[in-house]
């Protein structure tokens, strides 16, 4: 231990410092942070930090992701520079950096086959995986009505791998639960079984797809998933545009299948509404459990909201949680924005919470929204139902383009800051009164049909 010290008290001796002296330094350093931060905010943010480098100017952490990583610069770089300069006996640059932006691409098969990670098979022995997030947990995952199937297949998933959901297909938009799930599941089975568990975005399976084809090596790429026990695949949606991805996921997904490994999947889509992947995959999508994810009623808004500000460590009162589902339809990561800059708000100024607040944090909130032009919405529509923008904004009346049409004023009602009378007047110079028509039939049918339901979100993902 009195080298360990030694090399820290002097770091310009060897700018590399080891594992054990991160470690011992990591070990003193959440030490500190305890004595400061309430044991509910320790638990929320720290963790998992942990030291990735100590040089003689900078201490560099890695968090699991972006998300934390933005929390501790707003809320507690400060603190993080104070407790370096104590620890370390001299000030320090703290960077945060995260787990992806350590990991970057998937390596290239050229990094496979070298000796120290490959067997005599070229069988990859170890792998830079994404890591599961274990702040996603099924004890704080808020279930309703709009996710309980989708929640309780998970659960049974994570219990009985390969045997009771296989594949388990979730689908649903943006920022409603999906990856959390995938990361429940890895958390669950990691933690229950020796087992070898690989949560995956579908960009980073293209990423490692495109790779192999640049060295032309597909044996350690193979061998690699033919190794996993269980594949949580993120977004599969992607692979609508890379048709060669598609080829080689449909091998992959047959051996680990025919094998009994369990195989999840996530998408903003049902698989029929993957309108460029081919029929073959699109079925073995379908061969185990379909369930979507909705978007939360208020009751559930209100228990997220709730559930959110306790992990911050703060009450929320019923009334005021109650004021902000009402006024925050969106998707949970929006209810969790929200918390996120009340909890700022009232910590900066110290005051408590009240209905003027919520108000004026909830306008803020919406102002800074990126908005969206009618001519971006024109040409998605078009794009998605293969109808010219010039018929769209014609004052043609055929039947084709009246759905398309009413999408359109929908959407630019939602999303632009123009009024009636310019969306309107925009699309073939039609009144305010058709435009109010063309939104409340919009919401009517998307409430009945699901399909509809699915093209809105995906449009306005894409938006």
């Amino acid at each position: 231990m009195k080298q360990t010290t030694a090399k820290i008290e002097n770091p310009a001796r060897n700018a590399a410092v080891s594992t054990l002296d991160k470690d011992f330094v990591l070990a003193r350093f959440l030490s500190e942070i305890k004595k400061t931060v309430t044991a509910q905010q320790f638990d929320a943010w720290f963790p998992d930090l942990r030291i990735l480098s100590i040089t003689d100017n900078a201490l560099t952490f890695a968090v699991p992701n972006n998300f934390i990583r933005e929390w501790l610069r707003s809320n507690y770089t400060d603190l993080f520079a104070s407790i370096a300069y104590k620890v370390l006996n001299s000030s320090r640059e703290v960077v945060l950096t995260t787990e992806s932006e350590i990991l970057g691409p998937i390596p290239s098969p050229s990094f496979f086959n070298r000796k120290d990670v490959s067997d005599s098979n070229g069988a990859l022995l170890a792998f830079d995986k994404p890591p599961a997030n274990k702040h996603y947990g099924f004890e704080n995952f808020i279930v309703g009505s709009c996710n309980r199937l989708a929640h309780a297949a998970s659960v049974a998933v994570s219990e009985a791998p390969g045997q009771a959901y296989n594949p388990l297909f979730i689908h649903g938009a943006s920022g409603l639960g999906k990856t959390h799930l995938l990361h429940a599941i890895s958390n669950c089975l990691l933690s229950r079984y020796d087992m070898n568990v690989l949560y995956l975005p579908c960009n980073q399976f293209i990423n490692h797809y495109v790779s192999t084809i640049r060295f032309n090596d597909w044996e350690p790429f193979r061998n690699f998933y033919k190794n996993v026990d269980a594949l949580l695949l993120d977004d599969v949606q992607f692979f609508e545009n890379v048709q060669g991805c598609r080829e080689e996921f449909f091998h992959i997904f047959n051996m680990l299948y025919n094998a009994k490994k369990q195989i999840v999947i996530t998408s903003d889509c049902p698989p029929d509404s993957l309108s460029t992947i081919e029929d073959r995959l699109i079925s073995r999508f379908k061969w185990g459990l379909l369930c979507s994810i909705d978007s939360p009623d208020i009751e559930t808004r209100i228990a997220i909201l709730g559930k959110k500000a306790g992990l911050l460590g703060f009450d929320l009162p019923y009334e005021i949680a109650k004021f902000t589902a009402g006024n925050i339809p969106g998707n949970i990561r929006e209810l969790e924005g929200f918390i996120i800059r009340l909890y700022k708000e009232t910590m900066t100024v110290r005051c408590n919470i009240t209905l003027d607040t919520v108000r004026r944090v909830i306008q803020e909130l919406a102002s800074g929204k990126r908005t969206v032009s009618i001519e971006a919405i024109l040409k998605a529509v078009s794009e998605k139902f293969d109808i010219g923008v010039t018929k769209l904004q014609s004052k043609c009346r055929e039947r084709s383009l009246i759905l398309p049409r009413q999408i359109v004023m929908y959407l630019s009602r939602k999303l632009t800051n123009m009024s009636l009378t310019e969306i309107g007047g925009y699309i073939g110079g039609r009144d305010h009164s058709t435009v109010i028509h063309a939104d409340e039939k919009i919401r009517k049918l998307s409430k009945k049909d699901k399909n509809l339901l699915f093209v809105l979100q995906r449009l306005e993902s894409k938006l």
